[in-house]
């Protein structure tokens, strides 16, 4: 493969990666709903940030096929959406300081990791 080729073929591949990466980055029709109490807030933040940084470790560290590689990516774009959201819902029922609870809407992805990483109550 000449050098010239071999520049376009990792163009392409970066626009493909980068095109992914934002397909990922939204969020499908909402499938199901979890509550979460403000005191258990912090506990599903920590824990989702340590399933991220586990995921971004193997990502560096391991030896990984293309394939596993992009599975794992696509995994930390599901948790990461899952993050933004509950933190999202989490600020805004602590500005109004009434609740005890907020709850969280969820694509058909997001709550099956939800799922399996807690044990939500479902509205």
């Amino acid at each position: 493969m000449s050098k010239l080729a071999g520049n376009d073929l990792m163009k392409d591949m970066e626009f493909l990666i980068n095109e992914l990466h934002k397909e990922w980055d939204r969020s499908g029709a909402t499938k199901a709903t979890v509550i979460i109490g403000i005191e258990e807030a912090t506990e599903v933040n920590q824990t989702l940030a340590a399933k991220i940084m586990e995921k971004q470790e193997m990502l560096e560290k391991d030896e990984l096929s293309f394939k596993q590689s992009i599975g794992l990516s696509r995994e930390n774009y599901i948790l990461l959406r899952l993050v933004k959201k509950i933190k999202a819902k989490e600020d805004k029922t602590n500005e109004k300081g009434l609740d005890m609870e907020f709850s969280v809407p969820l694509d058909n992805e997001e709550y099956k990791l939800f799922k399996s990483m807690f044990s939500p109550k479902l509205v």
